[in-house]
């Protein structure tokens, strides 16, 4: 069955699904996002940053389209998941959490902004980018590595509260 997505219900389920992340990360001190050991070496600041590129590549790439400009593919974007999820790790490990907190929100508000801004078409048709290996479906996309992704991290974090305060 071929899955239907409206931009309202899109929306929908990014501010849902942030929203289920936040409650999540409210559980955290802030004194404690910096500690390590949530999943594998990453505190939960960790977390925050790598899901935050994600977004943040998204929210660029909406906005660059909104401007008529062409995305240029980079260096990380060459490189293997695990590669690149360890640069981002690198690049962000020795932040404060509270930057990397106040970031996340930020650049997640840039996604709504963009997501909003885009036509319904665009975010639920297939759309064809220059340097993609075919088109793509942007709801699909924000889906796998948005608002789903939420998901995948947030049992380590509640096993690691779990495990701290039992």
């Amino acid at each position: 069955m071929d899955e239907q997505m409206t931009k309202a219900a899109l929306l929908a389920a990014l501010r849902a699904k942030r929203a289920a992340w936040d409650a999540v990360l409210a559980e955290v001190p802030e004194a404690l996002m910096d500690e390590p050991g949530v999943a594998g070496e990453w505190a939960v600041k960790d977390i925050i940053a790598h899901l935050t590129y994600h977004e943040r590549w998204y929210a660029d790439r909406m906005h660059e389209v909104l401007r008529g400009e062409s995305y240029v593919p980079n260096e990380m974007d060459r490189m293997d998941f695990d590669e690149r999820n360890d640069r981002i790790y690198q690049q962000n490990r020795h932040r404060p959490a509270a930057e990397v907190l106040a970031e996340s929100r930020q650049v997640f508000q840039r996604l709504i902004e963009a997501t909003e801004a885009h036509a319904e078409e665009f975010l639920t048709q297939p759309q064809q980018f220059q340097g993609a290996p075919g088109p793509v479906i942007i709801w699909k996309m924000l889906r796998g590595d948005v608002y789903e992704h939420y998901g995948q991290h947030i049992p380590s974090i509640q096993r690691w509260l779990a495990a701290r305060n039992g």
